[in-house]
């Protein structure tokens, strides 16, 4: 097909030349400009035939409209002119995709996943992705907000969950906008969103109508090295030509609003580019707007706008679609079974659901860590047995492997910090912010801090310059400080903020005052600091005896709390030997206290996996139960309960009782218990017989059945602590909990058994 060119009207020369003028350029210098010979300008000038493509740069340069330069409405530019004459367009697209269908399999088939070797076929591992239409960072939000928000919704589990945005599938948010600016985080999967797009449109399952154009912007800086070719359009012809498309076929597509155009990681173009890369496509986009575009950035990197553009965030990965990824992964990356893939991808969700993995379960998100998550995972079939080597991990790869592995290299201040100085520097924050209890900062303040890092590291005279740029960089190139709402700043996960806390201290654990520290025991959110460091120490034998110390101090002020221990003790030496007597403890506290939330019964999950279950265990948790059951039928009857529910507590006790009379061994309290099992109401009667019953005799049945488990089974005392020893029992017993797992690291088997068989005792001063 041979290009006929085009040419300029009188009225557009006499325009160009004008716009020549005002831009203080001349024929040479716009040439140049252009990166095209002098030739193709001064033609352009006197009237005569230029080719399609350079005419639209000369155009594009000077700010003119290149139908209006010809003198032809765009209608008839589109149809007469970029059209070939006689060729339909829909045909002409279809011929091109089939010329461009290799390259783009080529361009996006696979994907090259961090430490594996091969390349990964898309189709395989792509998760479908979620769209927030509403950007996080661009909310007008308090911290108290963001607070609130946190501790009632995820009771300090992980940042980032309370967002109830409604999420729009991936393909959705395509369908319903011509123009989408994708923001993510890194390692979101926004690429990866991308070439799904292309390959849906090369297989003519999304846009059958469309030329798919997948455009890595830093391969096309790169390979444009000088400024002055940093022109778009000619960088796609040059690629469309190299398949076998002709210049005119190409300009028609664009023209003709045919081409779904990816343009991919504005954010990883070299700073000496991005304003040139910039214009090249506001100026592409104002040509061809008819065509559908999607860019995308890292959201804190994202500074313009391209008008008419919608701006979305791709959301974090939902439970649904984590265990679809984790599924895909160990059939595709593991290349295991469908059947095996399944079966490991239930392990995983099963341990990664476990109470203790709370903090790696939230770092499972972000899919370029939950791909660190699996690749851990199958060496072993279980997550590591000290935490601080996987955040270590995927420090490691957030703060520098990520963008290594794709050959992106950081010009600002902050990229040529080392890796141990962005190290060094985030865990100065994460002390100065989780100490205070900040979990979410203004952006002033984060500034200052690190202000003062800086100070103390160097004599930079503009401190103020720098801290501005070393935010930027922990957020965009990063990503470990998110912008949660305007001016507000957290840790990108909970887990970052602790094990950078633990590492502080752990580093400087020699002039460390562990006193300061082991004081905050009782307190839940630094449990899991303290389970960092406890695990993270060369030997933890010393903090773990103060620990011991000062969990025991937390009650030892309290006469009925250490008169329960006393109890506690007495009854424990009854029913278990002293090989699992601190496990048979903790079971006889939760069952006793009937604490106000019920995390302390998967506080108590793995102390009895230690708990070898007998007789004398398993009647008092069936008479534990039953007293339970009887305060919720006398609170429900209290509350005017609907009956269906009093029914059921009823019918409970009867089976409660016949289960308790089968297993008791002494015939005197087995008769006791069949003489009170016949006091109870019928759970087949009516309403009327039940309410009559239990406000004629309801509440002495319940005390001689108290006395009764009391004096035969010494359980069962109404303890009557109030709302403050409750509170503190709950501290007392998760701080235990947490020694108990913090024991795992202990060096000396004598001083874990020690602390282990002293476990929930009175207190003995030392």
């Amino acid at each position: 097909m041979t290009s006929q060119g085009l040419r300029a009207s009188p009225e557009g020369i006499r325009a160009a030349k004008t716009a020549l003028t005002d831009k203080t350029l001349t024929q040479q210098k716009l040439a140049a400009a252009l990166g095209i010979t002098r030739q193709p300008v001064s033609k352009f000038f006197a009237g005569e035939p230029v080719s399609r493509s350079c005419f639209v740069q000369i155009c594009q340069q000077l700010g003119l409209s290149w139908q209006k330069v010809v003198g032809l409405a765009e209608e008839a530019i589109s149809e007469t002119t970029l059209q070939p004459k006689g060729i339909d367009l829909d045909v002409l697209v279809r011929e091109v995709r089939q010329k461009r269908q290799e390259k783009i399999q080529d361009q996006c088939c696979t994907l090259q996943m961090l430490d594996i070797a091969q390349a990964i076929p898309l189709s395989e591992i792509y998760t479908p992705v979620s769209i927030l239409e509403e950007i996080t960072s661009q909310q007008w939000r308090e911290i108290s907000d963001l607070m609130n928000d946190w501790c009632l919704e995820s009771n300090f589990q992980g940042f980032g969950q309370g967002n109830h945005q409604r999420a729009l599938p991936g393909l959705d948010a395509i369908s319903r906008y011509s123009k989408l600016m994708l923001l993510g985080k890194p390692g979101s999967g926004k690429t990866t969103f991308l070439q799904y797009l292309a390959m849906e449109c090369n297989h003519g399952k999304l846009r059958p109508n469309q030329v798919p154009i997948f455009i890595r912007l830093k391969e096309f800086a790169e390979d444009t090295q000088r400024e002055s070719e940093l022109n778009l359009l000619q960088y796609l012809l040059q690629e469309f030509r190299c398949n076998g498309v002709e210049e005119e076929s190409t300009l028609a597509v664009l023209a003709g609003g045919k081409a779904l155009i990816l343009l991919d990681a504005l954010d990883e173009v070299p700073l000496i580019h991005v304003d040139k890369v910039i214009r090249e496509i506001r100026k592409f986009i104002q040509t061809f707007y008819k065509n559908q575009f999607v860019i995308t950035c890292r959201i804190s990197a994202q500074k313009y706008r391209f008008q008419g553009f919608t701006e979305v965030e791709i959301a974090d990965f939902q439970e649904q679609q984590r265990d679809f990824f984790v599924r895909q992964w160990f059939m595709a990356v593991a290349h295991l079974s469908s059947k095996e893939g399944e079966s490991t991808c239930n392990i995983f969700t099963q341990q990664l659901n476990l109470p203790e993995n709370q903090r790696i379960r939230e770092l499972a998100n972000t899919p370029i860590l939950l791909h660190l998550l699996c690749l851990v995972f199958r060496v072993k079939m279980q997550f590591p047995y000290k935490p601080a080597n996987l955040y270590e991990q995927a420090l490691n790869i957030l703060l520098a492997r990520w963008d290594e592995t794709r050959g992106i290299k950081r010009d600002d201040f902050y990229a040529h910090l080392n890796l141990a100085n962005k190290k060094k520097l985030l865990c100065y924050l994460a002390v100065h912010t989780f100490v205070k209890g900040d979990y979410f900062f203004t952006s002033d303040k984060i500034q200052n801090l690190i202000c003062d890092y800086l100070s103390n590291q160097s004599n930079t005279i503009d401190l103020q310059q720098h801290s501005i740029a070393v935010l930027q960089g922990i957020e965009a190139q990063d990503g470990l400080l998110v912008e949660r709402a305007r001016g507000i700043d957290s840790f990108s996960h909970l887990a970052f903020q602790e094990y950078l806390t633990a590492k502080y201290i752990v580093d400087d654990a020699q002039n460390y005052n562990w006193q300061l520290l082991i004081n905050h025991i009782g307190e839940e959110r630094w449990h899991n600091l303290l389970f960092l460091i406890v695990s993270m120490l060369d030997n933890p034998d010393e903090i773990l005896q103060l620990m011991k110390d000062k969990i025991d101090e937390l009650v030892a002020a309290d006469e009925k709390i250490q008169s329960y221990l006393a109890w506690l003790n007495q009854k424990t030496s009854e029913v278990v030997n002293s090989q699992q007597v601190f496990a048979a403890r903790a079971f006889y506290i939760i069952c006793s206290c009937t604490f106000t939330h019920s995390a302390n019964d998967v506080l108590a999950g793995d102390l009895f996996n230690n708990l070898s279950f007998n007789s004398e265990l398993a009647l008092d948790q069936l008479l534990f139960s039953t007293l339970n059951c009887v305060s919720e039928l006398e609170l429900g009857f209290e509350q005017n309960l609907h009956h269906a529910h009093a029914f059921n507590y009823i019918y409970a006790l009867n089976i409660n009782f016949d289960e308790a009379i089968n297993v008791v061994n002494d015939a005197e309290f087995r008769e006791e218990l069949q003489k009170l099992k016949k006091g109870l109401p019928s759970a087949e009667g009516n309403i009327e017989k039940v309410v009559y019953w239990w406000y004629e005799n309801g509440k002495l049945w319940n005390q001689q059945l108290r006395s009764k488990i009391i004096k035969y089974r010494n359980i069962g005392y109404d303890w009557q602590f109030n709302q403050q020893q409750v509170r503190l029992l709950q501290q007392y017993f998760a701080a235990n909990k947490l020694l108990i797992d913090c024991l795992r690291y202990a060096l000396d088997s004598r001083l874990k058994r020690k602390i282990e068989d002293e476990l929930f005792l009175v207190y003995q001063k030392r």
